[in-house]
Formats: structure tokens, C-alpha cells, sequence
């Protein structure tokens, strides 16, 4: 590294250092420093380094002084809404106010965020809105546009997510007017977020952008974000399930629903009397309609159900003629847009539109009719799948593997990367860091430079992991009853102050009845699905003696500081069933390279997992509390050793009583 680097690194983590004496709560720990010194490293040998950074140890500080120190322009990536927020809005300025040194930040979203103006304004023209009452939210939305600087959309309160004007005052690829004929090019908000990016010194995005990004790059199109000198994939261990559609090939029923409410709008606006525009789209609308009914009731797929089309009994013959008629609706719509060409620019938009969709069709419509001869997508291996909902059938080829796609569209890429993530490896049998199951998921090389520090908290003295004696199976019937059983007398040493973890809906619903029959008015019970997410965290910080239970969405991303969460109990080990077309023909695909499935795929998923379930309880040096485990494979299966190895070190009993006297005074305990 250079040695001017270096020694500012040093020196701005120094215990006398500015950022110990200008933060309050700032406390210099040696791992962060290690951690700012491998980014430091990595930027000046524009490498790729990974790490695996316990909680506590300040990873985000450890991340962006080196940054900000060596005026990196960098890009930080992050699967949360809530460390994008609080990068931007907090430690950008509280780094930089602290080391003297300017450094300009901006987030950048999605195209979908942001009010398009020209289309706002052809919607208030038309006069035609989705639904009745839709003229009360886009006063809102006129007003916002005509006022805000940015026009994120998520900054208007009071419009739901889905609510259906969202599509009218948006823009997409496919109907972005663009530079030669958009009249609010220069004052577009997404050309002014994308402006701000590449000026700014800091872009913060999130993984869906960054991975559509890098799929552009794969197909050398044009690019979402800025050249950096710097990349940061933050909570890194997302990326995988983030990443793979971005580089699948995927067609929905939705994409004709949105096509054609918004073509036929079009074509009422600007060529009322060529043909009855209503009954055109109809027609779209009836075919898709018709193909749903064939794979639902012809060929008897369940609704709410993936499965691997090659699987379906006569399923190419059954869609043959449906798909062929869903494709003639659509033929239809893009030779009348076709006769309209230069007779108003939507059109003429709208016309491509259609011609590329069709396009795409037809394209599905071969790949459908001989699903058996489907192996690849991009050259990777594959697997054919659909699922089928009330309204929607979604079509996909999924790639077995990210590794390729990412690690090609990542070369092209010269710069310095850093993947961080508290949970990204398992434990070797002598306890060592195992990062073989990320790195050869991101295609990364083996001699990839990994590090690992553990959170600085103690938690052998802070936490107690407890397995209770004489638990049935999990699969046993008397499961659930059981478990809150043997845990029933700390939740009321603990008075609440508990969350359930568990790994399906099935066992949330069986564990939240059990609970139930116990709990009187001194207890408030959260359960997943009587409100939403946040709602029941503000509740269960807000209400006395609060026990909150959810299902695989709480397992990460809720930072409980503090007295609210004194337990844990997690019902089993998450492991991911081979129950989905890609887990299966993953498995298989392992086993064909002459690997253990379970051990090389199912385990460490399954690990990464557990270890963010585990990762609720201590948040700070402060924090104390109690895991209880119910999975008694822990014990009786070779790999429980693997499993434990992996997890923080606390001090694990079977024994109820000392668990009980922890709750009741953990400093005589310890």
C-alpha cells in the first residue's frame, strides 16, 4: 500500500486519532483498522478482497475512511434501504466532518423511482386515469414534480407502493422518449440522479441496480452507473439470490397486462378511430387468460406453484395453439402501431415496444414447444421453470450458477472490489474461516484475498446458546407444543422480550397458537402477517412484555438494541428444502460434478442463514440474552459439529438452570 495511505488509515483510527476525539461513541477496535488497511490495500493493487466482519466490529467505517482518504470514487452497494439511509444521511458526513476532507454523496435508484415528467403530463392531457378516484393522488404527484428537486417517488406520503398510477408517471426503458424526443430530457429526474452519480465521489445503490448494471455490462449495452475506482458489495452474502435473475431469461403474463392497459390508452389518445381499441387489447387480455386456464386446469398445475416445465405430462402439445393465438393478439397490436409510424412520437414509441415484445415472444414461444431441448442460458447450465398465481404465469430459464455471468461482466471492470458480510463462510474442521461455497458462487478465484474478524462483542459472557433436553423431532406433531413449553418459564423470567424465529409459515402459525393458549393480558403477541413488518417492530419495541413471531423476513436486517430483546428462539435449522425446480436441478448439477449436494450447497446456505437468525440477539457490547435452539440434529448429526463451529462463541447448555440464572444475573452467571 502507499505509505501516505497508510498512514493516514493509521492515524485516523489512532485511540487519539480525529475520529475518536470528533464522533461521539466512537471507539477504536484493532479488527476495524485491519479492515480499513485490506481496503486500503485493495485500491492501491486494484484487487478484489472479501470480508467477513462480525457485528460491532464497524465494518462501514472500516469501508469508507480508506474511501474517502484515497478520493476513491466509489460505489457502494447495499441489499438495505436501511444502511443506504443511514450511509447517506449520517456517516458519509460524520467521517468526512471528522477528517477535515469534503467528500460529495449521492444515491441513485432505479429508473422506477422517479416521477417522469413528460409521461405525468401526457397522463394529466389524456384524462384517462387507471381508477375513479386516481385524481386525488396525482394532484400529489403534480404537486411534488413542480417542487421537489430529486422526484423520488418514494418521498410522496400517503400512495401506496402498488397503487396503480405508479406505471402512468414512470418510465421504463421501453417507453422512455430519450434525448432526441423527450422535452424534459435536461430536467429529467433520472438523468439528473444519473448526473449526480458520476459527479458525486460516493454513489450509494442498492444490489438489484448494481446487478442489473452488471448484466448490462454482460451484454455490453449500455450502463446504469458510473466507472468506479472503488466497488463495496455491503451485506454481500445477498448477492447470489439478488443476482441470478438479473442474468436469467424471464417472460410473464404481467408484461402483456402492463402492455396493453398502456397501448391501449395510447391509441384512444392519439388515433381514437383507426381501429376499436378496446376490443384489440381485449383480445390480448383473453388469450392470456386462455393460456393461464390451459396450464392450470388443462394441464392441472396448481395455482401457487413453481415446477419444472419439462416435468408436465404433454405440456408443449397444450400450449401450442394458446401461445400461438396470445402471439397473433400481439401481432395484431404491433402492425396497427406499425401503420401509425410517424404520426406522434408515443406511437411511434409504443410501436417499438411491441415489435421488441413480439420478438421476445416468439423467441419464448420456440424455447416452449421444445422444452426438452432447453440445457443453457448464456452457456450456463439451466433449469426451464414456471410458476403459476391466480393472475400470473411467470416463465424463466434460470442459470445453475451465478459464477461465470458475474465473474465476466466483473473483469471488464477495472477497479478495486470489496465484498463484506458478517455471515459468509462456515468453519473448517480446525475452526478456520471456510469461504469456498461464496467465492465459487460469485465465480471469484480460490486465491482471492479473504480476512475474517470476529464481532468484537464477548459473547461468552454476554449470551448463552441453550438446546433443550428431550425436545421431539422437529417433524413430530408435538413439536411446536413442546418448544414453547420449554420455553415458557424464560419468557417469564425475561417478561416477553423474545422473538420466534421459525422457518416456515407452517411452524410460525402452530408456534404463535401455542403461545397463544398461554398468554394473558400481560403479554403483547406479534405475528407476522397482522401487520406490516415495520408496524410490528415499532410495536414490539413500544409495548410491555412484547414476544414477536415471524417467519424467514426477521431473520435479518432487525437491529434490536439494547433491553427489548433479551431471547431468541429459533424452531429448527433453516435448511432450504430441494422442494423448488432451481434447488433441485442445482442439486443435481452438484451431484453431476461429483459433489455432495447437502454439503456443498444445502449446508452452507443453510449456515449463512442460521447465522443471521443468531445475529439478532447482540447487537451491542451492552446487549445480553439467550439463544434456545430446537433442533436436537445439532447433536445427533456429524455435521452438528460444522453447524456449532460456525456460530459466535457463546457457552452452550443443555442444562435449564444455568440459562435461568443467566437471565437472572448474568455477571454471577458468567
Amino acid at each position: 500500500m502507499d505509505s501516505r495511505l497508510e498512514k493516514a488509515i493509521v492515524e485516523a483510527f489512532d485511540a487519539n486519532g480525529p475520529l475518536c476525539r470528533q464522533i461521539e461513541g466512537f471507539k477504536r477496535r484493532d479488527s476495524q483498522l485491519q479492515f480499513a488497511q485490506a481496503v486500503g490495500r485493495a485500491i492501491q493493487s486494484q484487487g478484489v478482497a472479501v470480508v467477513e466482519a462480525g457485528t460491532g466490529t464497524g465494518k462501514t467505517f472500516a469501508y469508507l475512511v480508506p474511501a474517502i482518504l484515497s478520493r476513491s470514487k466509489t460505489i457502494v452497494s447495499t441489499a438495505s434501504k436501511t444502511l443506504q439511509d443511514q450511509l447517506f444521511e449520517k456517516d458519509v458526513g460524520r467521517i468526512c466532518s471528522a477528517l477535515a476532507v469534503d467528500a460529495d454523496v449521492a444515491v441513485l435508484k432505479g429508473r422506477g423511482n422517479y416521477i417522469c415528467k413528460e409521461r405525468l403530463e401526457r397522463l394529466v392531457d389524456r384524462g384517462l386515469l387507471p381508477e375513479a378516484d386516481s385524481y386525488k393522488r396525482l394532484k400529489k404527484i403534480i404537486d411534488f414534480a413542480r417542487w421537489d428537486a430529486t422526484g423520488d417517488k418514494n418521498d410522496i406520503p400517503g400512495i401506496p407502493e402498488k397503487d396503480p398510477l405508479w406505471p402512468w408517471v414512470t418510465s421504463t426503458k421501453d417507453n422512455c422518449l430519450g434525448k432526441s424526443k423527450c422535452p424534459h430530457y435536461d430536467d429529467c429526474f433520472v438523468n439528473r440522479a444519473r448526473a449526480r452519480a458520476h459527479e458525486a465521489d460516493i454513489v450509494i445503490v442498492n444490489h438489484h441496480l448494481f446487478m442489473a448494471d452488471l448484466s448490462l455490462k454482460d451484454d455490453t449495452m449500455a450502463e446504469l452507473l458510473p466507472d468506479a475506482d472503488l466497488v463495496i458489495l455491503d451485506e454481500a452474502h445477498k448477492l447470489p439470490d439478488i443476482g441470478i435473475d438479473y442474468f436469467s431469461d424471464i417472460f410473464s403474463l404481467w408484461e402483456l397486462q402492463d402492455f396493453s392497459e398502456e397501448g391501449r390508452l395510447i391509441g384512444k389518445a392519439h388515433a381514437a378511430g383507426v381501429v376499436r381499441w378496446d376490443d384489440v387489447f381485449l383480445d390480448v387480455k383473453k388469450a392470456a387468460l386462455n393460456l393461464h386456464q390451459i396450464i392450470h386446469r388443462g394441464l392441472g398445475v396448481e395455482i401457487d406453484t413453481e415446477i419444472e416445465i419439462n416435468s408436465i405430462d404433454g405440456f408443449a402439445q397444450s400450449i401450442k395453439e394458446p401461445f400461438e393465438k396470445l402471439i397473433e393478439s400481439v401481432l395484431t397490436i404491433a402492425k396497427t402501431f406499425k401503420s401509425l409510424e410517424g404520426s406522434n412520437e408515443e406511437c411511434d414509441l409504443f410501436s417499438d415496444r411491441a415489435a421488441d415484445l413480439l420478438k421476445r415472444m416468439q423467441d419464448w414461444q420456440v424455447t416452449l414447444t421444445n422444452p426438452s431441448a432447453v440445457k443453457t442460458v448464456g452457456g450456463i447450465p439451466s433449469v426451464l421453470w414456471l410458476r403459476l398465481t391466480e393472475q400470473n404465469v411467470f416463465f424463466s430459464n434460470t442459470p445453475l450458477s451465478l459464477a461465470q455471468p458475474f465473474a465476466k461482466a466483473r473483469e471488464k471492470m477495472h477497479n478495486a472490489w470489496i465484498l463484506t458480510s458478517a455471515t459468509i463462510s462456515t468453519r473448517k474442521d480446525d475452526g478456520s474461516a471456510d469461504f469456498s461455497y461464496f467465492l465459487g458462487e460469485l465465480g471469484l478465484s480460490k486465491e482471492t484475498q479473504t480476512y475474517t474478524w470476529d464481532s468484537p462483542f464477548n459473547f461468552a459472557y454476554q449470551a448463552r446458546f441453550y438446546l433443550p433436553k428431550n425436545l421431539p423431532g422437529v417433524f413430530e406433531d408435538n413439536f411446536a407444543h413442546e418448544l414453547v413449553e420449554a420455553t415458557w418459564p424464560l419468557l417469564q423470567k425475561t417478561q416477553g422480550r423474545a422473538f420466534f424465529l421459525c422457518t416456515s409459515f407452517r411452524s410460525m402459525e402452530a408456534i404463535a397458537n401455542e403461545l397463544r393458549l398461554r398468554m394473558g393480558a400481560n403479554f403483547t403477541l406479534c405475528v407476522q402477517g397482522e401487520a406490516p413488518k415495520s408496524e410490528l417492530l415499532d410495536r414490539f419495541k413500544s409495548m410491555p412484555n412484547a414476544v414477536l413471531v415471524g417467519s424467514m423476513s426477521f431473520w435479518e436486517g432487525v437491529d434490536m438494541k439494547g433491553d427489548a430483546l433479551q431471547l431468541v428462539v429459533i424452531d429448527k435449522m433453516p435448511f432450504a428444502q430441494f422442494d423448488t425446480p432451481v434447488a433441485r436441478a442445482k442439486k443435481d448439477w452438484f451431484a453431476d460434478q461429483g459433489k455432495n449436494p447437502f454439503m456443498s450447497y444445502q449446508l452452507p446456505e443453510m449456515i449463512t442463514t442460521l447465522r443471521q437468525g443468531v445475529g439478532r440477539l447482540i447487537r451491542s457490547e451492552n446487549d445480553f440474552g439467550v439463544i434456545v435452539f430446537g433442533d436436537n440434529r445439532l447433536l445427533q448429526k456429524r455435521y452438528g459439529r460444522v453447524v456449532l463451529e460456525s456460530l459466535p462463541a457463546m457457552i452452550r447448555t443443555q442444562e435449564f438452570a444455568r440459562v435461568y440464572s443467566f437471565l437472572d444475573n448474568p455477571d454471577e452467571a458468567y
